[in-house]
């Protein structure tokens, strides 16, 4: 199996490429002082915020944060990871990467994954045309004519036709001599039963390749051409197509989703196809699931919002609901809009035509406000009932990434329900988020509060990772992790006293751990940790500290040492603060008055304590 790259090599090829040139291929660049500036590729924006430094070969955002160098802007770009990345410039600056020689087990895992994803496109081949030139695929032709389609959207997307027959597809993978067993491996045919050949798994069906990232096609969709049931069937899981990471059109959409930072979701192929048409590139499809965290994760490496659209009957809405917290929870913004009574996207953009309802789509608004009025709408006018809806709302709420706009929505719930916002406020501290998905990563386009000097002087901008409601002081453990690269000693002086006690912010604690790890192996800190983070939130903090150093003198040093225990301390109080408020609720649906006066009495030493900090 192919091994990690040599360290030396990596140092060649980020010596070798020079981050202006490359992200001129991409971006218009001006040059501005030291720097080169241009509008972000990450984010919309007017006025250039993204800042190439030719200097230290590195690259910021100051209007989303994000950060890195030439590895990491191509993985960014491009959807890569970090080996490709190189591997992709080293062959643009013609410097050879060693392979080492794969073991007998792993040619053979490539060749069988090689031969599976060819089975595919012959069988793409072969359905697509079938539906463009055989006879039996005329009703198909003419379903997708009356559906409003042109042959366009049929050749760009490969849809394709499955005929009537047992044995149509069974009968050709023969002639091309593919092995049954694995087109069976990827759900194509079917064992017949009692002694009967192997079979077709979709027939009379118009069909619907699924790819990956990359444009291999993974998978198909099969719609029927009348009323029979099921209407839609799709493949089986397989070694290449986990229907939890794959999203219908997404390698068409990425760009122009990494262009928006945004993405519209639909329910079905017809739908996407029909945006599509109507000249809207940023959308994708659902392939017959609920959204999973997997795809939450894809979604974020293109996109800040999310325009979920789906049908407008009960069941859409329902999948809308489902959908919101796994999107929440990744630090993706969730928005949404309501169709006409009886409408789906498709119907409705063939409908209204392509400009109006691209109107309507910039007119989407927060899938968090639309669940909050439906839920309490459902709820009527009892008061448990209200009660309860109320808690729902808050859950959600509570799963938004940003705190302003957590307080925006607590406003609105405050207008919508006539709950005094302070109560809702207290009640939200309380509330605990289901454990459905994995709790979400820091998001890389979220801004980190500018770096500010303690001569008052503030950096243009902002960058990085959100600020987190336990945070202390960011401004100083930003401030301290400035020294930490430029001094070792600053370093050390931070190993000894513990990580833990100068720093509480999550973020800053993983950085600053992997600036002594860089130390510890005799390495300056600073280019070598951009070739070997593949974090992107590490990513965006550190070339924000870079491109923000500032001279320190000793006194100080003190003082940002000082602040940053403080700002631990700060945070820990704040922490027990929220747990006693968690137990004095829980004592008071207990009846325990004991319990509650004794956190009573520490709650108020605590914030006594807070507030002479």
């Amino acid at each position: 199996m192919a091994g990690r790259i040599p360290e030396d090599i990596i140092m060649q090829v980020r010596e070798r490429v020079d981050i202006v040139d490359l992200i001129s291929g991409y971006v218009q660049l001006k040059h501005s002082g030291a720097n080169h500036m241009g509008l972000c590729p990450f984010h919309n924006e007017k006025t250039p915020s993204f800042n190439v430094n030719s200097t230290r070969q590195i690259f910021h955002c100051f209007g989303c944060g994000v950060g890195g160098n030439v590895f990491s802007f191509l993985m960014r770009m491009e959807g890569i990871a970090f080996p490709q990345a190189v591997r992709r410039l080293a062959e643009q600056v013609g410097i050879e990467i060693p392979e080492d020689e794969p073991d007998d087990r792993e040619l053979q895992r490539r060749k069988e994954r090689e031969q599976l994803g060819q089975i595919y496109e012959v069988a793409t081949d072969f359905y697509h045309q079938l539906l463009l030139d055989d006879p039996r695929a005329a009703q198909a032709r003419g379903y997708i004519r009356r559906r409003g389609f042109d042959s366009e959207a049929v050749r760009r997307f490969r849809l394709g036709f499955a005929p009537d027959g047992w044995d149509v597809l069974c009968q050709h993978l023969k002639q091309q001599n593919i092995d049954p067993d694995q087109a069976k491996q990827l759900g194509l045919i079917r064992t017949g039963r009692e002694g009967r050949n192997d079979y077709d798994m979709f027939r009379q069906r118009l069909l619907f390749p699924i790819d990956d990232l990359f444009g291999h096609v993974v998978a198909f969709g099969g719609r029927v051409l009348d009323d029979s049931l099921p209407k839609y069937i799709n493949s089986p899981e397989s070694p290449l197509y986990h229907k939890s990471r794959i999203l219908y059109g997404l390698f068409q959409a990425k760009n122009e989703m990494r262009r928006q930072r945004k993405v519209v979701v639909v329910e079905g192929y017809f739908d996407h196809l029909a945006l599509v048409q109507a000249g809207i590139e940023n959308v994708v499809a659902t392939c017959g699931t609920a959204l999973t965290a997997d795809h939450a994760k894809v979604l974020k490496r293109y996109v800040d919002q999310v325009v979920l659209l789906f049908d407008q009957d009960k069941a859409g809405q329902q999948a809308c609901f489902r959908a919101m917290p796994v999107l929440l929870q990744a630090g993706l913004q969730v928005m949404t809009l309501a169709l006409p009574e009886g409408d789906d996207p498709d119907s409705c953009v063939r409908r209204e035509g392509a400009e109006k309802f691209g109107e309507r789509l910039d007119s989407a608004g927060s899938a968090v406000d639309y669940f909050m009025v439906m839920t309490l709408r459902d709820a009527g006018d009892s008061a448990e009932a209200v009660a309860r809806a109320i808690d729902a709302v808050l859950v959600m709420i509570r799963q938004v990434p940003g705190e302003i706009e957590r307080n925006l929505h607590l406003a609105t719930l405050a207008r919508c329900s006539g709950v005094d916002q302070a109560v809702l406020q207290r009640q939200l501290e309380r509330t605990t988020v289901p454990a459905r998905t994995e709790a979400p990563k820091p998001r890389p386009s979220q801004p980190l509060a500018p770096v500010v000097g303690y001569d008052g002087s503030q950096n243009r901008g902002r960058a990085g990772e959100q600020v987190k409601e336990q945070g202390g002081d960011l401004k100083a453990q930003r401030l301290l992790l400035a020294l930490m690269f430029v001094d070792a000693c600053a370093a050390e002086q931070v190993k000894e006293v513990g990580v833990a006690t100068v720093f509480d912010d999550p973020l800053c604690i993983r950085l600053a751990e992997q600036i002594q790890d860089s130390y510890s192996q005799q390495r300056q800190p600073g280019e070598w940790l951009l070739d070997n983070c593949e974090d992107p939130p590490l990513q965006d903090l550190l070339t924000q500290i870079l491109l923000s150093e500032k001279e320190l003198v000793s006194d100080e040093v003190e003082k940002i040492f000082g602040d940053c225990r403080q700002a631990v301390l700060r945070g820990q109080l704040k922490q027990r603060r929220a747990e006693l408020h968690t137990q004095m609720r829980e004592a008071e649906q207990q009846n325990d008055s004991d319990r509650q006066t004794v956190c009573l009495q520490e709650l108020t030493r605590i914030n006594r304590q807070l507030k002479s900090r």
